[in-house]
């Protein structure tokens, strides 16, 4: 066990949340503009059910323990506990600093002023290794700084240097503390504390997170189900799968030498051809593809002369053959899906940048397959050009991965004690797909009930326009955990949530996202104002199924 001083010590133990989700996968380099833009008060916040505002019954600095702490089955120490002076944008807070047994740092933060009796904890990102210090969807975050929650985060059970750090996974405990049992953990004692500080237990309990911290999510509804009353999971995909889709876009991205086979004039060459052939299946004239699935575009449309003079506004042959794997998916030589699809139709302006699967991507699935998945089976030399694509490697990779894999569709105890989920999914999200969410619902509306009974207590949002976890073509941003405290203490299901974005010719576009699969009706006028949609009707339950050896969908379930 490391010693807890020098845990804290760390110099990554406090990070911004772009490097904690999937260990900076989402970078936005090479794409538009409107993808960068910072979050504002475009999104709109929806009001949180008033309550009686809770103080403190004791000192901040008498938190700090110089003993362990037993609550839940599970122990903990409490390393320091200080005042942050309140911003104009924050109230002032306690912030405790500590670990559960083994060594999972948390951080808890307990407001002087303005709790209201709630909880939350945010997921980290990737493989974790450090503790994040806020949520996505960003604009959520100003419930937090208003005091309204005590809000915790940890860092998975353990400590990482950055990308590709997969030193701690050689300890099989650290592994299941990754797992799930940290994010368990991490619950157990930040309820104690706060029934400490507070003199009673938190009301009511949420859980926010994306891509890895999507993953944690689910496994808290399946693993532990009594931990949360409302659970928030974004890009979320069968995370031993997924590392899959880093290493094929990688190796069909580059070539021998290693060098970028797609150019930024490319992919916005491609991008502009996807949008202009499939903006409209929709009936709306928006330049977003609300479903990529209804998309086939043929990349060869844009084939260069052969002429062999250089040109910005087509494709090279070899552009239109990565394109086309990007498109498809990892696939094993006969055909065979081993992934819920490729890049969505909309997402080629990622293809490129500090985040592409050709950069940051192909590093860390390397190392989390060769440290994390298979640790001690592949040769020291593995590299991220030796992955093959065949259906032997991937049931390995399934069977070895089963313990980090929220696929189970089974959510009985967590609805029978009241639990509320909502799914989000961007639906150009390069690093997730945008069927692999879908195929995940369709596995737990067969499970539960079917369609009208899974929506009882668990909702689905497409974003349409969505990268991994945050910004996009169109960059919306979206009040997930404000619909889910509506929820939970209002008994509202929400059956859609307003949208914002700023574009990148500066407008802002409001649009409410339906909860799937409600279809969106527009009704003329300016496709920016969100009171120009209504919702459609459900004519038919779609069957969202994919045909990969990995779903858990019955009707399509690949032999």
């Amino acid at each position: 066990m490391i010693a807890a001083a020098r845990l804290w010590r760390r110099p990554l133990r406090l990070v911004p949340l772009v490097f904690v989700l999937l260990l900076g996968l989402l970078s936005a380099a090479g794409r538009s503009s409107a993808a960068d833009a910072p979050p504002d008060s475009h999104a709109p916040l929806i009001a949180l059910p008033a309550r009686p505002t809770i103080a403190p019954v004791m000192a901040c600095a008498a938190l700090a323990t110089p003993a362990t702490v037993y609550a839940g089955g599970t122990g903990y120490r409490i390393l320091s506990a200080t005042e942050a002076p309140a911003r104009a944008d924050a109230v002032a807070t306690c912030v405790v600093k500590g670990y559960a047994a083994p060594q999972t740092q948390f951080e808890l933060r307990l407001p002087l002023a303005g709790y209201t009796g709630r909880f939350l904890q945010g997921g980290c990102g990737g493989m974790c290794g450090v503790i994040s210090d806020s949520i996505v969807p960003l604009c959520s975050n100003a419930h937090l700084a208003s005091g309204a929650f005590a809000v915790a985060y940890n860092d998975g059970g353990h400590f990482s240097a950055g990308i590709g750090d997969g030193t701690w996974a050689v300890d099989p405990e650290l592994r299941m503390q990754f797992a799930h049992k940290a994010t368990h953990a991490t619950a157990l004692v930040s309820k104690a504390i706060i029934a400490r500080f507070y003199g009673q237990a938190p009301e009511n309990s949420y859980f926010v997170g994306c891509s890895g911290g999507g993953r944690e999510a689910l496994m808290e509804t399946q693993r532990h189900p009594a931990d949360f009353d409302g659970v928030v999971a974004g890009s979320s995909v069968s995370m031993p799968a997924a590392m899959q889709l880093f290493l094929w876009e990688a190796q069909k991205g580059l070539d021998a030498e290693g060098r970028e086979i797609f150019t930024p004039a490319a992919v916005a060459t491609l991008h502009r051809a996807v949008l202009a052939a499939c903006d409209r299946l929709d009936g709306i004239p928006d330049g977003q593809i609300d479903d990529p699935r209804r998309c086939h575009y043929d990349p060869a449309a844009l084939l260069c002369p052969a002429d062999a003079r250089p040109r910005s506004n087509c494709l090279t042959p070899g552009q239109v053959e990565a394109a086309r794997a990007y498109f498809r998916g990892p696939t094993s030589e006969d055909g065979t899906p081993l992934f819920p699809g490729g890049a969505p139709y909309g997402s080629e302006l990622g293809w490129v940048g500090p985040g592409a699967a050709t950069q940051t991507g192909k590093l860390a699935a390397e190392s989390f397959i060769k440290l994390v998945l298979l640790p001690g089976e592949l040769p020291e030399s593995f590299g991220w050009r030796d992955w093959r694509f065949t259906r032997a490697m991937f049931d390995r990779l399934m069977v070895a991965g089963a313990q980090f894999d929220p696929a189970d569709p089974d959510l009985a105890a967590f609805r029978d004690r009241g639990g509320k989920l909502i799914l989000w999914q961007g639906m150009a999200d390069n690093a997730a797909g945008a069927r692999g969410m879908l195929d995940y619902y369709q596995a737990v509306r067969e499970h539960m009930g079917g369609l009208e009974a899974t929506r009882r207590f668990a909702r689905m949002f497409p974003v349409p326009g969505g990268y991994h976890c945050r910004g996009g073509y169109v960059p919306y941003d979206m009040d997930f955990l404000g619909a889910m405290v509506d929820w939970v203490e209002r008994g509202v299901a929400p059956e859609s949530v307003l949208a914002a974005a700023r574009l990148a010719d500066g407008a802002v576009r409001r649009r409410p996202l339906y909860a799937y699969p409600t279809p969106t009706r527009y009704r003329g006028g300016d496709v920016n104002d969100p009171r120009s949609f209504s919702p459609g009707t459900i004519r038919t339950e779609p069957d969202d199924a994919y045909p990969w050896p990995g779903s858990k969908a019955g009707a399509k379930r690949a032999p």
